[in-house]
């Protein structure tokens, strides 16, 4: 107990005869309740000893109630011992923080502190704002704490300082001069948070634009104009002083490991949060690339109500990684709503733009600012989470130059230990030879790569063959995004794309969304090209409520009817599309989308929400805002009428849910050995890429199996033409020229 105790500075005691005290503060207020306290409370000055004070009120209160009520309130926080030299609104101040002023003063008064500045920033008015505190400035040396005040946050000169922060164990404060937004933080401690080449990365890969601007104009630093006013220059340099003096006086600051942004204008913040990337170059560990077997274990799949068989519930997920969408600090640069506010059923949301696709030209980056990662769910939080992990996906499948590589000619592989690319992707004789005719149309996904000659060494990556249990090679630029330039460099031997990609809150979760993808695409590659006749669905069967609402919702809002056809293959895994067509306009502007499990009911369900993904599109070509030529031929020209196979077939009675077996177990691990069982009688592989990323944590995988077909335009035998004449779909395969001419455009 305090030998002298007094009221913190920031309280004000009010008396209520017969009830107790009130403690106000610009907090509210606390009620002691009590006769003790109405008699204890105003003897509290700071002068009087806790023994004064009981002796003082001698007959009128018990001893012991005054020793209780001042451990009371001393364990409540309302006391301090008293600190008469301090000017109570200081004391006051640091109080109601929780500290202890004395504690503060001494801190502040024993710490020091350097003062930086970056890119032509004036120092002075930091320098007031250090002198304003009460703060001493020392060489960096010497100093306690950095303070850095920069112009722009991906300066070169901030690395040099990074570097000397982390040599030193020297913890250091950034914040920046101008801008429309005041930016503060983060506060850099070695050892327990990021450090600014963990910041640097992220923002980098936040600002595209700027990127690919300067690259083309050959500039270094920023491009940006300089903004902002002396008051607000003057007001960030106080604010990050401030924050400097908690840090001092060992109190929590807002900018450990964040950045805080408040718009000027405004008034919005936003915080920033900034995760260590465990293999920084700086302030990590970088580990040797190594490849592992992978190892699977049991899960059981606790959510599965909507989008497919999950351990956690999506507002579960998105609570885990909603930190990782920021634009100055996060993988993903914005989380937001596809559709209008007045869009009650069809969820659908956009997470930042999808790095998978490469930028070399002003029509890529346009490309690749709108082609946000999508997502689609019944519910919006399904929709929201499907959206930021899909971005987080397309991420972590990103080169890093962390990755297992073997540099070798195809001729120089030993037989079994790798897979040609065009194993993978699926390209005809036909289409290598037309390959220049074709890329030169532009088209967003239909493009076709170099062939591989059999001389060139390349990169490859080792994947592990869950079927045969050893590891096989792929290129590496056909596993990972941006590999030699992509599509845009000159060595462009691989097709990689997202085929396969998938996240899950498991390893197991995420294998079971990818293979289930391949299966989803090679059906609808057999039935759009051969343009096969497939039976309709008859929805009201699968027992799910949604069915029949979204039906009605495009119906009634959309103008549109909506049906389903049943796509599943000679691999048995229920596959659907869902279309829609307007009725009663003059182009019907057909939208589609595709559904995949081992349960029937969320393989319909899927196929429906992924159709809501579509819906902006009809709006989009209505608005004259579609670019890729393939999508806007589709939305305006395709009809049911000339393209028959959209329709179901009449011959054929509608899939009923009872028609599909129950295939799914309720565990991953069972859920992923029948599916590789299902896999070994269709004579298949299934090879798998762990792309998880450390810094992420979120769980992503590469599926891979030699021979299932893309729904892009890949026309090499196999598949494409034996699974229809082998299940009875067609009397004999078709020849390359009779598929159908429209490739698949999304």
């Amino acid at each position: 107990m305090l030998k002298i105790p007094a009221l913190k500075a920031h309280l004000r005691a009010a008396v209520i005869p017969g009830e107790g005290v009130l403690l106000l503060s610009e907090d509210g207020a606390k009620v002691l309740h009590g006769a003790a306290y109405e008699k204890v409370v105003p003897m509290i000055d700071g002068r009087h000893s806790a023994d004064d004070i009981a002796d003082a009120l001698a007959g009128q209160v018990d001893a012991a109630r005054v020793y209780f009520a001042l451990a009371r309130m001393e364990e409540q926080g309302h006391l301090a011992a008293p600190a008469p030299d301090l000017a109570p609104s200081v004391a006051g101040f640091w109080q109601a923080a929780g500290a202890d002023a004395r504690a503060v003063q001494d801190a502040h008064a024993t710490r020091r502190v350097a003062l930086m500045t970056v890119g032509g920033v004036d120092a002075a008015p930091l320098r007031a704002a250090l002198a304003t505190a009460g703060l001493a400035e020392e060489t960096p040396e010497g100093a306690d704490l950095w303070i850095v005040l920069a112009d722009d946050y991906l300066r070169p000169e901030l690395r040099d300082i990074n570097d000397r922060a982390l040599a030193a164990e020297r913890p250091w404060v950034l914040a920046r001069a101008g801008g429309r937004e005041q930016w503060l933080g983060p506060y850099f401690e070695p050892g327990a948070t990021a450090c600014w080449e963990c910041l640097q990365r992220r923002l980098t890969r936040n600002r595209a634009t700027h990127r690919f601007a300067a690259a083309k104009m050959d500039v270094q630093g920023p491009l940006v104009p300089p903004v902002g006013l002396a008051v607000t220059q003057a007001a960030t340099c106080h604010a990050v002083v401030l924050e400097t003096a908690l840090i001092l006086a060992g109190l929590p600051t807002a900018l450990k490991g964040q950045v805080v942004s408040r718009d000027w204008v405004t008034h919005s913040q936003q915080t920033h949060v900034l995760t260590p990337n465990p293999l920084c170059p700086a302030c990590g560990t970088p580990a040797e690339p190594a490849a592992r077997a992978m190892e699977l274990g049991a899960g059981l799949a606790a959510f599965q109500s909507d989008g497919g068989h999950r351990s956690v519930s999506p507002e579960t997920t998105l609570a885990a990684y909603r930190h990782l969408v920021s634009p100055i600090t996060g993988v993903v640069n914005l989380l937001q709503p596809a559709t209008p506010p007045d869009e009650t059923l069809a969820h659908v949301y956009v997470a930042g733009s999808n790095a998978a696709r490469p930028i070399g030209s002003l029509r890529d980056l346009k490309r690749s600012l709108r082609s946000s990662s999508a997502g689609k769910g019944v519910s919006e939080a399904q929709a929201k989470v499907s959206a930021l992990c899909e971005a987080l996906e397309r991420s972590s499948g990103e080169i890093a130059g962390d990755e297992v590589r073997v540099r070798r000619a195809w001729r120089d592989w030993p037989a079994g230990e790798a897979i040609h690319p065009n194993a993978i992707m699926g390209y005809s004789e036909a289409q290598f030879a037309d390959r220049e005719a074709q890329n030169a149309k532009q088209s967003v996904f239909n493009i076709t790569p170099r062939p591989l000659p059999d001389d060139l060494a390349v990169d490859w990556t080792p994947l592990w063959s869950l079927t045969e249990k050893r590891f096989k090679h792929l290129p590496t630029q056909l596993v990972y995004y941006g590999v030699d330039g992509g599509r845009s460099g000159p060595d462009f031997y691989a097709m990689g794309c997202s085929n396969g990609n998938a996240a899950g809150n498991t390893r197991e979760e995420a294998l079971l969304q990818g293979f289930f993808e391949l299966v989803e695409r090679d059906a609808t590659a057999l039935w759009w090209y051969n343009r096969l006749r497939r039976r309709g669905v008859a929805t009201d069967t699968f027992n799910d409520p949604y069915l029949p609402r979204i039906a009605r919702h495009y119906r009634e809002k959309h103008g549109r009817e909506t049906w389903a056809l049943d796509l599943t293959s000679d691999l048995g895994i229920p596959v659907f599309v869902a279309l829609s067509r307007e009725v009663d306009a003059p182009q019907e502007r057909i939208l589609f989308g595709l559904g995949c499990h081992l349960d029937a009911r969320i393989a319909l369900q899927r196929a429906y929400a992924e159709m809501n993904q579509m819906l902006g599109l009809a709006t989009a070509e209505v608005e004259g805002k579609i670019e890729d030529p393939e999508t806007l031929h589709w939305l305006q020209t395709a009809t049911v009428e000339n393209q028959p196979y959209l329709a179901p077939d009449p011959a054929q009675a509608p899939a009923r849910h009872e028609d599909f077996p129950v295939q799914h177990s309720g565990d991953f691990l069972a859920d992923i050995n029948h599916c590789l069982s299902i896999l070994d009688r269709a004579g298949l592989e299934m090879l798998v890429l762990d792309q998880t990323r450390a810094e992420l944590g979120l769980p992503v995988v590469k599926v891979v199996v030699p021979g299932l077909r893309h729904f892009w335009a890949r026309y090499a035998p196999g598949r494409l033409y034996d699974v229809p004449v082998r299940m009875g779909w067609l009397d004999r395969p078709l020849a390359e020229a009779e598929l159908n001419p429209i490739p698949i455009f999304v």
